[in-house]
């Protein structure tokens, strides 16, 4: 019997081989564990604590008692600008209906945040204040995105995205 030591305690054993190999199997376990992160919420912008997510299914079927409010909405990104990322469309599972999600914009005129362009599907919550657009917005919507122009938008101060996509 030869001994081994670990931690300062010498233990005998008749197999040297078997305790390398276990030795062998915890350490590549470990080094495959090390490099898995699970993938986390992106965010872009502020995120505000305490504030109620609503799926955006409800913020259409009574828009008025949540406008001009700041909320937390979610849904699923059905569009997203091509150009700069500074808007998205969030849809709802039961509805074709959507709410148009803007970037708030700096005093310069700068985006306070952008998001990926490549993020249709997936699910977010974007917080921020309802609004009900003029025509001067209506005219501008149909030139990034032809078809029928969506009644509610939200200025977004912010828009945390899932790195799965939705069900």
């Amino acid at each position: 019997m030869s001994p081994v030591c670990l931690g300062g305690e010498c233990l005998k054993t008749k197999n040297n081989n078997h305790m390398k190999y276990t030795l062998i199997g915890i350490c590549l376990l470990l080094i495959s564990c090390g490099g898995s992160e699970l993938a986390s919420d992106e965010t872009y912008g502020e995120q505000r604590e305490g504030v109620d997510v609503i799926p955006v299914e409800a913020v259409l079927a009574e828009p008025q008692y949540y406008a001009e409010n700041e909320i937390a909405v979610a849904g699923t990104v059905h569009e997203v600008c091509q150009m700069d990322g500074c808007w998205l469309m969030l849809r709802g599972l039961d509805t074709g209906k959507g709410l148009r999600v803007h970037a708030e914009q700096t005093e310069s005129g700068e985006y306070a945040f952008t998001v990926p362009t490549d993020i249709s599907g997936r699910y977010a919550v974007a917080v921020g204040t309802l609004k009900i657009p003029d025509m001067e917005e209506e005219e501008h919507y149909q030139e990034d995105a032809p078809g029928p122009v969506p009644v509610l938008s939200m200025i977004a101060v912010g828009v945390r995205i899932s790195p799965e996509e939705s069900i």
